[in-house]
Formats: structure tokens, sequence, C-alpha cells
């Protein structure tokens, strides 16, 4: 196993090749972009991974600390023409999110394995048999168990993981929202890795120590932290306790059913004066007891409040970013994993670039794919602007932060082919 210490003298060794000298924003040649630059201890890096079939984030923290955060592998052939698949479709979605992945990152151990929630496009699906599985949407292979699936498992064939933490474990399933066949791509897998070690643990509303450094975290004190803001339909309170959203839900629509986006798991990243959220497809309203509704998006955002970069929720489809979300963390980035064409929605992309809510500054909009489609029913709307034309042929997003928090940088590179090559990248204040 890679220590930390080969891990960042091969670092050291990349670096130590030459790497040519980056443009600033607002470059259009990419050939003085180069390659994207390798981490180096004390930097941050945010990975959003193309491949249009899913949404895969990929996390180095400040020690070396990394985390996989959803892969997914669901695709409508009606909308290849609109959403490629890339490089191309000869391989899975986790085949092309592990390879991107050993480029960016030399150990073959992640230290954590997070699931926002149980759905194709996060996690993958396992074939459950020719009746019971459908057919347009999915796409499988052989794993080295005998069994078959796709997303997340496909990373694992080739990395190990140490921590496991998703939505709803070890209680899989509440309220009616069994996707069967991501969940049973993980249960088979995760049994059988627990046996040789793997730590699993429910992911813990409120804990601020859950998803922790685990390389040097004394060099970081005080410095960086990951606050777990909800899972499951519970949200932390703000203070040292949780609410219980989902039950009273129940409780005041008598029916014990909820989408899964609304249960994913949330958290925000702080590193010095930078700070980050996600939370997977949190979106939606919440009946009360009392009959009243609540918009539980805008709950998580009050408690995750500004940040400089925000994924969006449920890829900024229609129903997602609601403005008092979007009042809330009020970002200077807003970052979209694309595989639907109508994850790029005008009115959500309208409240994010919004100069009554963002007053003293024009934000940046970064879905890793602008399709076709949207180029041209967009073409002269004002929040086009706002997005940078590069995404418009599919690429992978980059958010690197300087040692210490104060700087940070977006990059975009060329997902048609493993090159990274950087296409673009913005400078932004923490």
């Amino acid at each position: 196993m890679t220590t930390r210490k080969s891990f960042i003298r091969e670092i050291a060794a990349v670096a130590a090749l030459g790497l040519p000298r980056f443009a600033r924003c607002g470059s259009t040649d990419a050939s003085a972009l180069g390659a994207y630059p390798l981490w180096k201890p004390g930097e941050l890096e945010l990975h959003f991974i193309y491949t249009g079939c899913g949404e895969n984030c990929f996390y180095i923290l400040p020690d070396g600390t990394s985390i996989l955060n959803d892969t997914g592998d669901f695709y409508r052939p009606s909308d290849i023409a609109d959403i490629p698949l890339l490089p191309s479709s000869e391989r899975l979605g986790g085949e092309w999110v592990s390879r991107y992945i050993s480029r960016v990152y030399p150990e073959k151990t992640i230290d954590y394995l997070i699931f926002s929630h149980w759905h194709t496009d996060h996690v993958g699906a396992a074939y459950i048999g020719q009746k019971n599985t459908p057919k347009a949407g999915w796409r499988y292979r052989d794993f080295r168990d005998g069994t078959k699936g796709s997303g997340f498992r496909c990373v694992a064939e080739d990395f190990s993981f140490r921590r496991y933490l998703d939505h709803q474990y070890p209680s899989w399933g509440a309220y009616n929202t069994h996707d069967r066949m991501s969940m049973a791509l993980v249960k088979s897998w995760l049994e059988a890795e627990m046996k040789k070690g793997l730590a699993a643990e429910p992911f813990k509303v409120g804990a601020l120590d859950q998803i922790a450094l685990l390389r040097d975290p004394e060099r970081f004190k005080g410095v960086f932290s990951i606050r777990n803001l909800c899972a499951n339909g519970v949200a932390w309170d703000g203070v040292d306790g949780v609410r219980d959203y989902a039950t009273e839900h129940v409780k005041g629509t008598g029916k014990n059913e909820i989408n899964q986006n609304a249960l994913s798991c949330a958290f925000v990243m702080r590193y010095g004066k930078f700070s980050y959220y996600a939370g997977g497809d949190v979106s939606g309203r919440f009946k009360l007891a009392d009959g009243s509704e609540i918009d539980y998006e805008a709950v998580v955002g009050r408690l995750a409040g500004p940040v400089t970069v925000c994924k969006t929720n449920h890829h900024g489809f229609w129903d997602s970013m609601s403005e008092g979300f979007v009042r809330a963390v009020r970002a200077k980035a807003y970052v979209s994993c694309v595989w639907s064409p109508g994850h790029v929605n005008s009115k959500t992309l309208e409240r994010m670039v919004s100069r009554d809510i963002h007053k003293d500054f024009d934000p940046v909009i970064v879905p890793n794919l602008l399709p076709k489609s949207r180029v041209v029913k967009y073409a002269d709307r004002p929040f086009m602007k706002n997005i940078p034309e590069e995404v418009r042929n599919g690429v992978h997003v980059a958010v690197k932060v300087a040692s210490g928090g104060s700087e940070c940088s977006i990059y975009l590179m060329d997902a048609r082919d493993e090159s990274m090559s950087v296409l673009f990248k913005r400078d932004l204040s923490a």
C-alpha cells in the first residue's frame, strides 16, 4: 500500500518534470494552459468527472485524505446525440471514473466512499436477472466476484476503500424508497468488504468530525472541517441537535413514501476562507404534522450558509436550487453534473445568476456539459454569459484551493480524451 510519504514523493517527482505555466482567467489559448497541475500537499481539490451517464465526485483533502462521493451509470439512448458518453461508449461510466482518478491520485486506496442516495445515476446498478432488469438505461460488466453491475463497482475493482458512509446505513429502504438494483449492487459488495476490514457506519447528521483528515490532521487543525448537514430527511438544527422532517412528513401526509432525492445526505466543507457545499439530489418540500409545507432544500441551504463553490442539488433540474436555497448559499461558482438535457434548466440558471441574490458579484455557472439543444434554446438568454463556452463539448471540472484556503481556481479539462488538457481557468476569491 502506498504511504503518505511515497504519495508525496510521487507528486514531487511529477512536479519536477516541469508543468507549463498557466494563463490567467479568460485566456482562449488552450495551448497556454497546458495539462492540469497535480495535487500538492496543503491543496484541496474537488473533481467533478464527466462521463455523460452519472454524477461522479472525487476529492483530495489538504493532507492527502481522499473521498469518492457517488459514481453513477445511467443514460437514455435517445439522448446520446445531446449528451455524449465521453471519452467514448467503449467503457462504462465507472471505468472512465476509475481511470480519471488514477491520473490525479497515485494511491490505490481511497479513504472514504460516500453515497448521497440510492439512484442509479449516483451509485450504479446490479444486474438482477433477465426478467427483472430493465433494458434501456442500464449497462453492465462482469466483476471478479462473479456478479454483474456498473457505477462505483467499476472503481472498486481498481481501488480499495477504508471507510464507508451513506444516508440510510444500516437500515436501507426506509420510506418505501427501495431502488433495488442500486441497493443490491452495494449490499453484496459491502457485506464482502466488511469481512475484509472495511469500516461502515451511518452518516451522522450534525457531526463535525465523522469525515475527517486521516493523514496529518494536526497540521490543519482549526483550518479544515466537514460538517454533516442532513441525511434521510433528518437535518441538523444548527446547534447540537437534529429535526426529523421525514417522520413529520409521513405524519402530515399519512403516506410512508418519500422520493430518494429528498433523503440525500449533504455536507459543507471549509478550508480557511474557502467553503464548498455538496448535497446529492436534495430538493423538494416536506409537509409538516400541522399540515403546512416547508422548503426542505432551503432549510439545508441555511445550514450550509454562504459558500464559495456549490455543487447544484439534483443536477440543477427544475425541481432544485429553490430561491430559498440559492439565497442561503450565494455561491461564487455553481457546478452541475449533467447527464440529461433537463439538468441545464432556465429557471434554475436564472436564480443562480440573479443579481438580486448575488448583489456584489457575478457567479460563474459550470455545468460539465451544455447540451446542444440548450445551446440553441438559450442562445439569447442573459445567463449564457455566466457559462464558459468550453463546457459545450463536455468537460471535467476541478476546483483547486491553494494551501491555507485563501485562493482557489476552477479548471475545465477536455472530457473527449484523457489528456487532462486545460481549456479554461477562472480564479476565484475564497
